[in-house]
């Protein structure tokens, strides 16, 4: 929808590409290192768990546990890229319908509620980190507390939160905000 049509950015006001420039910086740094490691990891496990299923008969024990937050920490850590990329599912059922000044509009709306949305899930998840340790939120298997990878979660969330605060006025002045990632 917004290559149809909004426009790139022009040269003349420099400060939100500025902005934005800084925070595709820290969101794909995040994404690509953080979550690039942990699924670096996760495949190691994943490997190592197999063979000694299948040729020692000896699984590791948590394997299960330490996976799933592992694939936590990836979702966390690069939900706010996927939104940068474009990489999340758009649905534009009625965009041909519309002029490029409503779907302008409809788009600052849907990205102000997401804001929204997320910095109050971003806040929720930081509470439930602090009371996570009181409750004994654990794994099953191993035990891992999980605590930190609420307050993962609740950062992860506000990063997106981020994004959409720096979209928004580039929006409101018709500018396309999806940048494409990086190419191999």
């Amino acid at each position: 929808m917004q290559g149809k049509y909004l426009k790139p950015s022009p040269g003349k006001s420099k400060q939100p590409d500025l902005m934005l420039g800084y925070i595709d910086r820290i969101v794909r740094f995040v994404a690509l290192w953080g979550g690039g490691l942990m699924i670096v990891s996760l495949m190691g496990i994943t490997v190592i768990d197999v063979i000694l299923r299948y040729f020692f008969n000896s699984p590791i024990f948590g394997a299960r546990d330490v996976s799933k937050l592992i694939m936590l920490t990836v979702v966390a850590l690069s939900v706010a890229y996927s939104a940068r990329t474009g990489g999340q599912v758009s649905i534009e059922l009625f965009s041909d319908m519309m002029g490029p000044r409503i779907i302008r509009w409809t788009e600052v709306f849907v990205r102000f509620i997401a804001m929204v949305m997320l910095i109050i899930l971003a806040w929720r998840l930081w509470l439930s980190g602090l009371n996570a340790s009181e409750f004994g939120e654990a794994s099953l298997a191993l035990e891992i507390p999980f605590k930190p990878f609420y307050f993962i979660l609740s950062l992860g969330m506000l990063l997106y939160a981020i994004v959409l605060i720096a979209e928004i006025p580039l929006l409101l002045r018709g500018r396309a905000t999806n940048i494409e990632p990086p190419s191999q």
